[in-house]
């Protein structure tokens, strides 16, 4: 499925541009997108800033450049259990934000996963 590839492309370029913007580098569109998830009194500090553009990057360089679709699933599955662990275990994220986040990736995740 050619528009599969686009998707995970476009996806991977949008995560390293919301990593960069964390690490401080002015890309305005994306700036606050994954930093406005957390609840107010529960954003990252410094360091924990960076870890999470560190992690963000990660998987969007796995969803730009490879070609196993079994892998970009499952970078989508392990960012939903993550996000999932984040909301509704630790409360730490908005709910409406992370239900979308968490939907969108089972989604991509089986998606790319049953593609051949």
């Amino acid at each position: 499925m050619q528009w599969l590839s686009y998707i995970h492309r476009l996806n991977g370029l949008y995560d390293l541009l919301c990593a960069m913007s964390i690490l401080g580098i002015n890309i305005s569109i994306v700036k606050n997108l994954h930093l406005s998830m957390f609840l107010n009194n529960y954003e990252p500090n410094k360091i924990g800033k960076r870890f999470l553009a560190y992690w963000i990057f990660t998987y969007g360089i796995i969803r730009l450049y490879s070609s196993e679709n079994i892998v970009i699933a499952y970078s989508y599955y392990i960012e939903a259990m993550v996000i999932a662990n984040e909301s509704l275990i630790k409360k730490t994220m908005h709910m409406d934000k992370s239900v979308f986040v968490i939907c969108t990736c089972i989604l991509l995740g089986y998606i790319s996963e049953v593609s051949k």
